[in-house]
């Protein structure tokens, strides 16, 4: 008996085995599970000879958790039809409950046969990439290892169906009727009282799709403080495992993450700590450090947990995790981690074999390749006017013979980018649109289909897969909005805009309609065809700016975009726009006040409309989302998001002035340059705190610093204000009995959790923004003068004035286009000489000789923040922060009232996408 163990990478791999027994057996014999296209591709031809040579075949695969793919049965169907000596049997719900997950490979040969027993499934994966185990035994037909083989084989072939059309017709119809059912929870989530969020919903949904097909293993990539340890507790009790493990690296962790599942699941489990000082084994769940548990291994069966989480899983390449990993065989592994790249800069997502069921942010999706690149091109469309308020009319526009051939035109310029067939999805405005769309580039010679509402749920998933299959005549399915979430075809080469892009929510739902990864599919090609009077195609340059690296888009860097094909974003992406189509964009962000009302109520709503909101929006849900407006114009807007909703929503609490004053306050925060003060204020929310209660609390966070939180709790009090500035603000932290509470407006439940999802909502957006960021300031955030004295721990906010001295340091504040309306002496001559080059003029009474002058003279650095401009679109700005700068060239202006001009030379030159923002000439 001669054994040989096969993998992916071993010399003779499994899947040259295989081959190699298709290609000299008299007879073959397969029990497989699952079984894709992309992977029978593979093997198909081997197959076809080995049948045309005379060998016989047989082939079982299953319908188990509905993970076969149609294509595959249909190729398995046609084999039996021209080959009589191949026959198929498929399990469906053959077995009751027990589910068909067998992957062995039989081959016969003249003298000897051989067995293939193993992981690999018929996949491409399986096949080619993943860490697949599999032993070939070549033995005599006479042993009772090959009798017992093949006689379990019989027992399935005899209890299994004979695979016909009507079997893959039900079949089929289950698929997708299962695909509708992915967009519902496993656990009736409404009769718990604790409720996943939008962000967990939907992580969720997506992580039960992926286990649908099989998947054993996933990986969950959300900003810390998102709320990823409720996320796992409750995929938790959706899988119901009876064993769970939950693991993470710090060991003050462990108890709000024990607290956190004992909410979820209650009662129904024990629950127990495994560290160095209790160990409590027999717990159905138990939460433990990687070290402790790295260390007492020996302890537990390699199969003792059903379910295991792995917290913060980017400290992975520590010899502890990786000892835990390849110890425990658990039914269901779940990584989580706010970033997906290792502290060795190795990338995570090999060790969860690229499954990340909760889609990245789009932007980070590129840089990782979890999505393929697009190429865009924006075409000006000049035989449409989408001014036109009669909707008859437009759709007659959009639909009329030389509009098609426009369209058409483009299309075959395009086509050649193209791999294999055309697989084109077309955006159309309307029902009636679609309809002559399809009807319209039919006679134009494609084959199309217009697919809506309308369509059963059977005739859909019936077009998808026409779509995809190459050797199907159809080429372009037309539609509405039903493919603006939860299905996805990721065949899809091409996506046709052929409407107005009024919401960049809308555009980036569809967009990513074909950004799946998909064999032989290296990009997808975006036509947008931009019509005339096309007053909202600033949406346009809105969408692909929330690809940029910057904290907010605003009008000056989408121009800084659009003026550049946002080369600026260094994606591996392509943004065309022709000459016409950029200088009519320019003109609409231009003329556009990103703050006026309606504007920022048609991109609420069509952002409530995108995540499926029943209710008012709350701060949270503008987190971990690709198509999330920027919360920060709202509360710019109205001093606080509460009275914005008050103006769009009938169904919001009502709270009094005094509690409305106060949410104004909080709000005034963020974004957050510090987490002290929302801490602070959450735990006192729960009522009143000493000082050393709130200390021990604060300081079990990571780089926890008692200056800062005194600094914070002083400033709650205003303790930093003049006397003068206090008469004007109200005092919302007290000290009664000793003990520090917030007074001057009542708090009641309603009020504390709009409190709560404000401060989470903060907290939150500051743990992603400030992620691995190691300083008191983030080179090229935003910053006020108030955020900076916070950062600074400064013991005054009264300062005015453009720079502000601490600790022997100096910072600089810089507004670069100037208020007209002041004196001619205060417009100081601040301008950059180059991208690394500013040239900055100190205030006024400064001279080469006196104090002024020479308190600057010593000093080599300063640190610099610039804004373009004071005020855009009735909105104070913040400023950038640019970093260090060393002051040279120093001498004395023109300014009748005494300045000196500096050159700053800037330590990091600044990048791409604030030249525009900041006059910087190009330098080419």
């Amino acid at each position: 008996m001669k054994k040989v163990f096969l993998t992916n990478q071993s010399q003779i791999t499994f899947l040259d085995k295989i081959k190699e027994g298709l290609r000299n057996c008299t007879a073959f014999y397969f029990s497989v599970s699952f079984i894709k296209k992309a992977g029978l591709v593979l093997l198909i031809d081997d197959i076809k000879q080995a049948l045309k040579r005379g060998a016989n075949g047989k082939i079982i695969t299953s319908t188990y958790q509905n993970f076969t793919d149609i294509p595959s049965l249909n190729e398995f169907l046609n084999l039996t039809k021209h080959f009589p000596n191949f026959n198929c049997h498929i399990d469906y719900n053959s077995f009751i409950d027990s589910g068909f997950h067998s992957k062995g490979y039989i081959f016969e040969y003249d003298n000897t046969c051989e067995i293939v027993i193993g992981s690999s499934n018929i996949t491409r994966y399986a096949l080619l990439y993943n860490i697949e185990w599999n032993v070939s035994v070549i033995s005599k037909n006479t042993d009772p290892y090959y009798q017992d083989v093949t006689n379990e084989f019989n027992h399935l072939w005899n209890n299994t169906l004979n695979l016909n059309e009507d079997i893959i017709k039900i079949y089929s119809t289950q698929i997708e009727y299962a695909i509708e059912r992915w967009d519902m929870d496993v656990v009736d989530f409404k009769a718990k009282k604790i409720r996943p969020n939008y962000m967990q919903r939907k992580a969720l949904k997506e992580i039960s799709k992926y286990r649908a097909r099989g998947v054993e293993k996933a990986l969950i990539v959300a900003a810390t403080g998102s709320g990823k340890t409720y996320l796992a507790a409750f995929d938790a009790l959706n899988f119901n495992p009876q064993k769970l493990l939950f693991i993470v690296h710090r060991e003050n962790i462990l108890n709000d993450a024990l607290k956190t599942f004992t909410n979820v699941f209650g009662n129904s489990r024990t629950y127990g700590l495994f560290t160095g000082e209790n160990k409590e084994p027999n717990a159905d769940f138990i939460f433990s450090t990687n070290q402790t548990m790295s260390r007492n291994l020996a302890i537990f069966a390699r199969d003792d947990f059903d379910y295991i989480i792995i917290d913060e899983v980017h400290h992975a390449t520590a010899s502890t995790y990786t000892k835990i990993i390849e110890y425990f065989t658990p039914s269901f592994l779940l990584g989580l981690t706010a970033t997906p790249e290792r502290m060795d800069n190795e990338s995570v997502f090999d060790l969860f074999e690229k499954n990340v069921p909760y889609e990245l942010r789009l932007r980070e999706a590129l840089e990782n390749n979890l999505i393929v690149p697009f190429k865009y091109y924006g075409i000006k469309d000049n035989l449409v006017d989408y001014s036109e308020s009669d909707t008859k009319k437009l759709i007659k526009q959009i639909s009329s013979d030389i509009h098609c051939e426009f369209i058409k035109e483009n299309i075959e310029n395009y086509r050649h980018k193209i791999t294999g067939k055309l697989k084109a999805l077309g955006f159309c405005r309307n029902v009636e649109h679609s309809r002559q769309m399809a009807e319209s580039m039919n006679l134009l010679g494609y084959n199309t289909l217009s697919l809506t509402g309308e369509n059963r749920i059977v005739e859909r998933n019936q077009a998808f897969t026409r779509l995809q299959d190459e050797n199907d005549p159809l080429e372009i399915i037309f539609t509405v909005d039903i493919l603006n979430e939860g299905i996805d075809i990721p065949g899809v080469n091409m996506v046709l805009f052929l409407r107005p892009t009024e919401s960049s929510t809308i555009f980036i739902q569809q967009l990513g309609r074909g950004l799946r990864l998909y064999e032989n599919k290296d990009y997808l090609v975006v036509l947008d065809f931009i019509g005339n009077s096309y007053t909202r195609s600033v949406q346009i340059a809105l969408a692909l700016g929330t690809l940029s690296n910057n904290i907010q888009v605003d009008k000056r860097l989408l121009a800084s975009l659009v003026t550049q094909d946002f080369k600026q974003l260094n994606l591996p992406i392509e943004i065309h726009l022709d000459e016409e189509s950029k200088e009519e964009i320019l003109r609409a962000i231009e003329k556009t006040n990103f703050n006026n009302l309606e504007f920022l109520k048609q991109d609420y709503y069509n952002f409530k409309k995108y995540i499926n909101a029943k209710t008012y929006l709350k701060h949270i849900d503008f987190i971990n989302n690709d198509a999330a407006l920027d919360l920060q114009r709202y509360i710019k807007k109205f001093s606080c998001f509460y009275e914005f909703l008050k103006k769009v929503e009938d169904d919001i609490p009502l709270f009094n002035e005094k509690q409305v004053k106060f949410l104004k306050y909080l709000s005034s925060f963020l974004p957050l340059v510090r987490h002290y003060e929302y801490n602070i204020i959450k735990l006192l929310i729960d009522g009143p705190k000493t000082y050393d209660e709130l200390m021990i609390e604060l300081s079990k966070l990571e780089g926890f610093d008692e200056k800062k939180f005194i600094h914070s709790l002083n400033n709650l009090m205003n303790k930093y204000y003049s006397e003068k500035q206090k008469l004007s603000m109200t005092n919302y932290l007290g000290i009664i009995d000793n003990k520090y509470r917030l007074i001057n407006f009542e708090i009641n439940d309603v009020f504390s959790d709009h409190l709560k999802d404000i401060i989470d909502y903060g907290l939150t957006k500051f743990s992603i923004d400030f992620y691995n960021v190691n300083a008191d300031l983030k080179l090229y955030y935003t910053y006020t003068r108030q955020s900076l004295l916070q950062v600074l721990c400064n013991h005054t906010f009264a300062s005015r004035e453009g720079l502000i001295w601490n600790n022997g340091n100096l910072y600089i504040f810089i507004d670069l286009k100037k208020d007209l309306s002041k004196e001619e002496h205060l417009l100081y001559d601040d301008n950059f000489i180059s991208s690394k080059i500013l040239q900055w003029e100190s205030s006024t009474s400064t001279t080469l000789d006196n104090k002024n002058g020479r308190k600057l003279l010593d000093q080599k650095y300063v640190f610099v923040f610039v804004r373009k401009i004071q005020k855009e679109d009735g909105i104070v700005l913040p400023y950038i922060y640019l970093g260090r700068g060393e002051l040279t060239n120093p001498r004395e202006s023109n300014n009748p009232k005494n300045t000196l001009l500096f050159d700053i030379l800037l330590d990091n030159e600044v990048p791409e996408y604030l030249k525009y923002d900041f006059e910087i000439e190009n330098e080419e």
